[in-house]
């Protein structure tokens, strides 16, 4: 596969500031990569400069071959290098379908190719589809990265950059959206995904980066780096600051909250139900912990469950 994309010694921050340092990336053609690294290593920072977001103070971003540098970020965009932003960034009070349309007459998509574009998305996303006539802000999280998504690809990328797309989602919803990521390399579109869930993410990629303070320590195959069990176990410790889970020996660590030491049996079954599914056991935490906070709103006060009738 060709190299479509490319960074090499890629140096940016903020002000004066750097915050990476001589970053050296690929995306080819057809296959999805990861961007892996704790809260604070540059991914974020990484992803801007790549989409003409953030300037560089060193080295050089290319398309095919051709330099990006000093290009505007919406010309960048139209060339096929598309960044959907951590936080979704929808506007709320627009609804479903003008949110897709802005999206195309920002693009300076031709009118006549309009419907045919958000047809398309609606394609790979039913459910905006359905809700089409709703206002952004009124959608769940799911549906809202499903438009962040759409918005993206309504521009036919050639290079899709996801931010954190799983950020505050349900565990089944992120591994519905993965799916969809999944698919997009045989709709001729690479994809660059920064992601904290990061079996799901060395699960559809086929190279992965690790960023450690502002550079690269690994760039590789994925599957390889998937089999590293220190890495992937270390990658839910996090650094206290957005809230992520982590089963460390016996105790349940919350990023910013004083650990939880856990009941042996309960250690256990975690620990055997993950290793039974192939999953980190701090992703079986979160899908016990939604589970948990999901089933009081399902039950009713005459379901016999804990009270009197």
């Amino acid at each position: 596969m060709s190299i479509l994309l490319e960074a090499r010694g890629l140096r940016t921050g903020y002000g004066r500031l750097p915050v990476v340092f001589n970053i050296d990336l690929e995306v080819h053609e057809g296959e999805i990569v990861a961007l892996l690294g704790a809260n604070g290593a540059g991914k974020t920072t990484t992803l801007r400069a790549l989409s003409g977001l953030l300037p560089l103070m060193a080295g050089e971003v290319r398309l095919d071959g051709r330099p990006l540098d000093g290009t505007p970020a919406d010309k960048i965009a139209r060339r096929g290098v598309v960044h959907v932003p951590q936080g979704r960034g929808i506007f709320p009070n627009l609804r479903v379908e003008e949110t897709l349309r802005l999206a195309c007459a920002m693009a300076k998509i031709p009118r006549p190719e309009v419907d045919g574009r958000v047809d398309g998305v609606y394609g790979v996303f039913p459910p905006l589809h359905a809700r089409r006539s709703q206002l952004a802000g009124a959608l769940s999280g799911g549906e809202q990265q499903m438009l962040a998504i759409a918005r993206g690809l309504i521009m036919k990328p050639r290079v899709l950059m996801i931010d954190e797309m799983s950020q505050g989602l349900a565990p089944t919803i992120v591994q519905g959206l993965f799916g969809i990521v999944r698919s997009l390399p045989a709709q001729g579109v690479a994809v660059l995904i920064v992601e904290q869930f990061v079996t799901h993410a060395l699960d559809v990629a086929s190279r992965a980066y690790v960023l450690e303070k502002g550079e690269v320590a690994y760039s590789g195959d994925a599957a390889a780096l998937a089999r590293d069990e220190a890495f992937v176990k270390g990658s839910y410790l996090g650094d206290g600051g957005n809230g992520e889970v982590a089963v460390n020996g016996s105790e349940l660590r919350f990023g910013g909250a004083e650990d939880m030491r856990l009941p042996a049996g309960l250690l256990q079954a975690i620990e055997s139900r993950a290793e039974a599914e192939g999953r980190n056991p701090a992703e079986v935490v979160l899908e016990l912990l939604w589970g948990a906070i999901e089933s009081p709103a399902r039950q009713t006060p005459g379901d016999g469950k804990g009270g009197t009738s």
